[in-house]
């Protein structure tokens, strides 16, 4: 049942009073017909607006957060990665209920070092608070790249990836059903025209006509208990061009505009200069086992629409880009470890 955005929140924000904590797989494990069932099932709309992305080319996400008692301030949104980051700016003073530690954390953003603290407090989206504190990075540094982002106001990265790292994904904290599952849609801005506003919708699940699903590999639990799967390699099947079929390690990745295609298994692929791929080559994708293609595009050089970069090197791996969280509605179940691609 789907609540209006006000009710919603308050019956979320009753629901994290109550004795429900943090999700726990059993709530929406739709596997598991002894489970216990939360009795309403709750979703919470969190709008989503885009940007032209700073320092590149193509569009990203931005949510709005407060982490403890702080106000508001926008945050990327990123599949790609785990954990809060915090950039210098986002608040004057520290706020209340926010506590900041001496455990120092550094992360790579952008192919370069960003170094930080671990602080720990509840994080916010549209009225709903985790359930718990979560650990976070607090940037006490700055580079070009994290000015590029503060100078739009843009104040940290939501890393909202489901597998392992040195922080973890706060949405898995938060109370009830609600940290079990989420829904990713981005809308694009035409020019300099402001377009509709897309959405996180936690507690969202996958409608019945999902075109794709995707498992992702086990990899544990978090320190709250939250199970995880390493998002960095679903199994995804893509052609490109005339080149045989390649299934492999998938990565869906909201938080980076263009598609790569790395590992040596790609080094004959046709490409053009910085090693884009060829424009006009025909890109096919397709979930394991499946007899038809679900998506399909023409290579080209649009960042968050078409743009694919081969790097021919390493092991093999495919990072989507951003394209996917505009084309569809990408929506992640924490209790199974599965990731759906449907028509928004």
């Amino acid at each position: 049942m789907k609540i209006p955005l006000v009710a919603a929140s308050i019956l979320c924000v009753a629901i994290a009073g109550t004795q429900f904590g943090a999700a726990s797989a059993a709530d929406l494990d739709t596997d598991n017909s002894s489970s216990a069932a939360v009795a309403v099932p709750v979703t919470v709309n969190v709008p989503i607006r885009t940007i032209d992305t700073p320092g590149t080319s193509g569009q990203s996400g931005i949510v709005e957060i407060r982490v403890g008692k702080s106000a508001p301030f926008a945050v990327m949104l990123d599949t790609g990665s785990v954990g809060l980051r915090v950039f210098p700016g986002a608040w004057e003073r520290k706020p209340g209920s926010v506590a900041l530690g001496s455990k120092k954390i550094a992360t790579a953003l952008a192919g370069r070092e960003v170094k930080g603290i671990v602080g720990r407090a509840t994080v916010t989206l549209n009225g709903v608070a985790t359930a718990l504190p979560v650990p976070f990075q607090y940037v006490n540094t700055t580079n070009p790249y994290i000015q590029q982002w503060t100078g739009r106001k843009i104040f940290g990265i939501l890393g909202i990836g489901t597998g392992s790292g040195d922080l973890t994904n706060p949405l898995m904290a938060m109370p009830a059903n609600l940290g079990l599952s989420w829904s990713v849609h981005f809308e694009r801005n035409i020019s300099d025209r402001i377009g509709r506003l897309g959405s996180l919708v936690l507690g969202g699940q996958a409608p019945p006509e999902t075109i794709m699903v995707f498992q992702s590999p086990f990899v544990g639990k978090n320190i709250n208990g939250a199970l995880l799967w390493n998002d960095h390699a679903s199994n995804g099947c893509w052609r490109f061009g005339v080149k045989p079929e390649w299934c492999g390690n998938t990565w869906f990745d909201s938080g980076f505009t263009k598609m790569r295609v790395k590992g040596r298994v790609f080094a004959r692929l046709p490409q053009g200069a910085n090693g884009l791929l060829r424009q006009g080559t025909r890109v096919e994708f397709a979930a394991p086992g499946s007899a038809y293609v679900g998506h399909r595009f023409v290579s080209g050089d649009q960042a968050s629409r078409n743009y694919v970069r081969v790097l021919p090197k390493g092991a093999g791996v495919v990072n989507t880009g951003n394209s996917f969280y505009f084309d569809y509605t990408v929506t992640y179940n924490v209790a199974l470890g599965k990731i759906y691609l449907s028509k928004s």
